[in-house]
């Protein structure tokens, strides 16, 4: 009888170790220094980008006295990939596409500790462009199609970008495009009606063959730079102080100068709180 009994409570507790170590190994803990990187108006890939987010990596970390070799990044061109990452490896920073931080802002509380400025990166408006002179304004394009980079945001497309003019996911029969001037092309081409372009993508796209017909039928007003943001509380009081501080100095400083241009960051700077604001008012919860 005691012999049975103990045999029972061995294979108890060898039952609660087997239990244990498999819900160990499906947990992922956070790694508060690791950085989630979501900008996508140059394009690429995560791949080819790795090398400069790790020379980014390397810089932070040697400038805010962090352990070398200690945090971990991934650049991510889609919306996808970047939510992929962040449920994955839960960073506790980000430098990520102001349509990401606003929709996301709550559910990962995210708190905007700096912005990234950048004419490559950011664009400052952004503007409705058509080549059918038929269509004056947003109201002759009910039922047509809108091919933008901002298809997977109709509500930031509505509120932000159209200025809540109109509700862009029963407006416009959307379609997501991988490059703005994809979208210019189609137009031209006759293959949608419409398409989301900034200022210098909209110069360009006059200069492409059949473009100089391309008329902007709608502007929006300004736009934010790339959020700097942390994750919740996982980072630090101290490391958050240290990385604020550290990358206000990096893009001006000898070794962080050239990371920056390799990035297509001008600089890191106080975020625009004002704006912002005025943004999250307009965007609601």
């Amino acid at each position: 009888m005691v012999e049975g009994q103990g045999l029972l409570r061995m294979r108890t507790i060898s039952v609660a170790v087997s239990l244990a170590m498999l819900l160990a190994a499906q947990v992922v803990y956070s790694r508060p220094r690791d950085v989630a990187i979501h900008v996508t108006r140059l394009g690429g890939n995560t791949t080819l980008a790795q090398p400069y987010v790790d020379r980014f990596l390397r810089y932070v970390e040697s400038a805010a006295g962090w352990t070398p070799l200690s945090t971990a990044g991934s650049f991510q061109i889609r919306k996808s990939g970047a939510i992929a990452y962040v449920a994955k490896a839960k960073p506790g920073i980000g430098i990520i596409e102001p349509p990401l931080y606003f929709e996301y802002r709550q559910a990962w509380q995210l708190q905007l500790v700096l912005q990234a400025e950048s004419k490559d990166l950011v664009s400052n408006r952004l503007h409705v462009v058509v080549k059918d002179p038929a269509f004056k304004g947003l109201a002759d394009l009910k039922g047509k199609r809108l091919w933008t980079m901002l298809a997977e945001h109709p509500k930031y497309l509505s509120r932000i970008v159209l200025n809540g003019q109109v509700d862009a996911a029963r407006h416009f029969v959307l379609r997501q495009v991988d490059q703005a001037m994809k979208g210019a092309r189609s137009v031209v081409r006759g293959d949608c009606d419409a398409t989301i372009l900034d200022d210098e993508q909209f110069a360009r796209a006059k200069e492409i063959e059949g473009g100089k017909n391309l008329r902007i039928i709608h502007n929006s007003s300004a736009q934010p730079a790339l959020p700097v943001v942390v994750f919740g509380s996982a980072l630090s009081t101290a490391d958050r102080a240290a990385l604020v501080k550290v990358l206000l100095e990096m893009c001006g400083s000898a070794k962080g100068a050239g990371i920056c241009k390799k990035m297509h960051i001008g600089r890191f700077a106080p975020s625009d709180t004002v704006l912002f604001n005025e943004l999250q008012k307009r965007y609601g919860e």
